[in-house]
């Protein structure tokens, strides 16, 4: 019952927010939507804040399916799992641009306000590459490497893909179209003999 309850309150500020945005909404809305007491609302999160961060965690869950669901599409090989990895990334993130700009703008004031946030979706995000890059060795289509400190030099170079500032402002352009170049640049670096010493 408590989870149907806060999954109607997550939706409802959704909507709110979508609409109208986070400054311009109240909880007595929020909770008026619920049919519920703004008194009631506060016993499920302590402050609009708080609901706003359980949107942000929703939405970030989209985006992780789509990019689970894009290198799953792409095969086995690396550097096009990769490419599809970092693409749903900037599809994801310009779909939510355009369809919902009040959203978008949310998600980068709480991810900004929250570095834990930000540090976990990077942290997903990192532990794709590495996914993608162990099963890669494995299959010695890379030669075997610490696939963590890989995967963080992979998503350093990705950034522009992953940030949601650098996909709204794009300072390198369109990234969409680097993306397949980035990538098959970096999986050859990996499969050159000096790329196996990091010292």
């Amino acid at each position: 019952m408590a989870d149907n309850l806060q999954s109607q309150i997550l939706n409802a500020a959704r909507s709110r927010f979508r609409h109208y945005g986070f400054a311009k909404t109240s909880m007595q809305e929020i909770a008026e939507d619920c049919d519920m007491s703004a008194a009631n609302l506060y016993r499920y999160y302590e402050n609009k804040q708080g609901i706003a961060a359980a949107v942000i965690k929703t939405d970030l869950t989209q985006l992780y399916d789509a990019c689970h669901e894009a290198v799953e599409l792409a095969g086995p090989h690396v550097a096009p799992a990769l490419t599809a990895l970092f693409g749903a990334s900037i599809d994801t993130t310009r779909r939510q641009i355009k369809q919902a700009p009040l959203l978008f703008e949310l998600s980068m004031a709480v991810t900004r306000e929250m570095p834990a946030l930000r540090i976990q979706v990077l942290g997903e995000i990192r532990r794709m590459v590495m996914e993608i890059l162990q099963a890669g060795q494995v299959r010695g289509e890379i030669p075997d490497g610490d696939a963590a400190e890989r995967a963080e030099l992979i998503l350093l170079a990705g950034a522009p893909f992953v940030m949601p500032w650098m996909l709204l402002n794009q300072p390198f352009g369109d990234p969409r179209n680097k993306v397949a170049p980035l990538m098959h640049c970096l999986v050859a670096g990996l499969t050159a003999p000096t790329a196996t010493s990091t010292s």
